[in-house]
């Protein structure tokens, strides 16, 4: 039997809006991230540090009507490296001292165990957006149809951002229910009015960056082990790269067996210099794990305001531009080749 007319033809139906066609990009990529066992269970335990934080919420809320409770909140307090100004206020007035509490719980809890958890995610979920597409050439499947690079490169970044918030914000919104729900107090409300909208904010600095990077990292390749590596890469040079010259640093302002004696008020520097120095340094600008808690930090009102911030926030927006212009012309490349 004879085929006849085999080939392209015109499309009869009704088309989608051009500016909602990322869209089923980003759901059929969220559809296929879920196939993964190894994502599913990551997703299960990144709940886990929320039920932790979640009790210090309570121990906090509860500090207030029993003072027996503020001696543990206070050494929690300063174990989660906040001011002795707080620390002190936690024993004398906790209520007056709820909204830095509570955004420093939330603020350890999207710094440390959803950090790692989030390195994990993004590498199962990002790595193969785009490098399995440039790989098996899937994107000529996409772009048969009427789709723009910026369209398709939007509906990748979707995904990721899509698995980050089921990590990070969900669950910080929840906490934040939670205390308020634990709350002996209804003025909590009055508080903490402003915390979803510092954790919805806090969310977008860390997802636009995070996302743009994973996406370069897996445009740079079309094998998807040296995308993971490139991306696990990243952060780790920056985290260790810091932390080196970061002692360096110390050792060069405190000196070896002269440090003891500057710390107590000795001579060389005074407690206030002391005390910038171990909380500030120019290396950070190095880290990407570090910038980021920076911005964090200053999204949740707990960051020096004699501290300039412009500069993290300069190296966050270069690294988002950057990258997604580069996955762009990744794309766009290949498309002309």
């Amino acid at each position: 039997m004879p085929l006849h007319d085999v080939g392209y033809r015109g499309w009869e139906g009704e088309k989608s809006s051009d500016r909602n066609r990322w869209w089923i990009i980003a759901t059929t990529g969220v559809q296929l991230a879920f196939r993964s066992t190894w994502l599913s269970r990551t997703l299960v335990l990144s709940w886990v540090p929320a039920i932790i934080v979640g009790l210090f919420f309570f121990f906090f809320e509860q500090s207030i009507v029993n003072p027996q409770w503020r001696s543990f909140m206070q050494a929690v307090v300063i174990a989660a490296g906040t001011s002795p100004e707080l620390a002190q206020k936690v024993i004398l007035d906790p209520e007056s001292a709820r909204h830095e509490v509570w955004s420093s719980l939330i603020l350890i809890f999207f710094r440390y165990p959803q950090a790692v958890l989030m390195l994990l995610v993004v590498a199962i979920v990002s790595t193969r957006l785009i490098s399995a597409d440039l790989r098996n050439r899937g994107y000529l499947l996409y772009f048969s149809r009427p789709l723009t690079p910026s369209s398709y490169v939007l509906g990748k970044a979707f995904v990721v951002w899509a698995f980050m918030a089921m990590i990070i914000t969900l669950p910080a919104l929840i906490l934040f229910t939670v205390g308020l729900a634990l709350s002996p107090d209804w003025k909590v409300i009055f508080d903490t009015w402003d915390l979803p909208l510092r954790i919805v904010l806090a969310s977008a600095v860390l997802m636009i960056p995070v996302s743009s990077v994973a996406l370069a990292c897996s445009a740079l390749t079309s094998e998807t082990r040296y995308a993971v590596f490139s991306w696990f890469s990243f952060w780790v040079v920056g985290w260790v790269s810091y932390w080196v010259m970061y002692v360096a640093e110390m050792q060069r302002q405190f000196g070896g067996g002269g440090r003891r004696r500057r710390i107590r008020g000795g001579r060389g520097m005074s407690e206030d210099d002391i005390s910038d120095a171990l909380f500030y340094t120019e290396w950070e600008i190095i880290s990407p794990f570090h910038v980021l808690g920076r911005v964090q930090q200053y999204v949740f009102g707990l960051y020096p305001e004699d501290r300039p911030i412009w500069h993290f926030m300069t190296v966050l927006f270069l690294a988002t531009l950057v990258s997604f212009w580069f996955v762009r012309r990744q794309v766009v490349s290949r498309l002309r080749a």
